[in-house]
């Protein structure tokens, strides 16, 4: 006999679909660098300019792929995610930093700490934003900027292809 408000059935079973577990949200994550993406670097001893063109072409890449960032770059050591959504929003981001990827990993490329965060955290897809190429076996989801142009309009179509891409969902422990 079921008891009443358990949803069951006097044999046990679940009646109604109320036993399957919902769906989880759709994750789909930009790794962000920010120098030579969002910061364009026109002279060698000059760092740190963000470009409102820039972070515009990343909006629309936010906005269009339905994505939100992590931060990968150098610019997230001795800054908490609240404070990297605080400065990029100052300069005209209107998306959300999620998070920032370890930077726990002494001697470790950018490539490697991305893959730490993605063996983490379940995500539906991802591409990786960088003027840098040391991604390894990432790289099938990097797009490379160009460090002196920073990201452009021409680099949003292929970004959301990539952020799209469809692939199996992970979690901890899977591969």
């Amino acid at each position: 006999m079921a008891l009443e408000g358990d949803g069951g059935s006097a044999d046990g079973a679940l009646g109604g679909g109320l036993g399957r577990r919902p769906e989880p949200p759709m994750l789909r994550v930009i790794f962000l660098d920010i120098d030579g993406v969002l910061a364009p670097i026109r002279r060698w001893d000059r760092y740190g300019d963000l470009d409102p063109a820039c972070i515009q072409v990343l909006n629309d890449i936010v906005a269009s792929g339905g994505a939100d960032v992590v931060v990968s770059s150098t610019w997230r050591h001795g800054k908490t995610v609240a404070e990297l959504q605080e400065m990029l929003e100052a300069q005209g981001f209107a998306g959300c930093v999620l998070d920032k990827t370890p930077s726990d990993m002494p001697g470790t490329g950018r490539g490697k700490e991305i893959a730490a965060w993605l063996a983490e955290h379940a995500v539906d897809g991802y591409v990786i934003i960088d003027d840098h190429a040391d991604m390894g076996e990432l790289r099938t989801h990097l797009v490379q900027t160009h460090p002196a142009h920073g990201l452009q309009p021409a680099d949003v179509a292929r970004a959301i292809a990539t952020l799209m891409r469809p692939g199996p969902r992970t979690t901890r422990g899977e591969r």
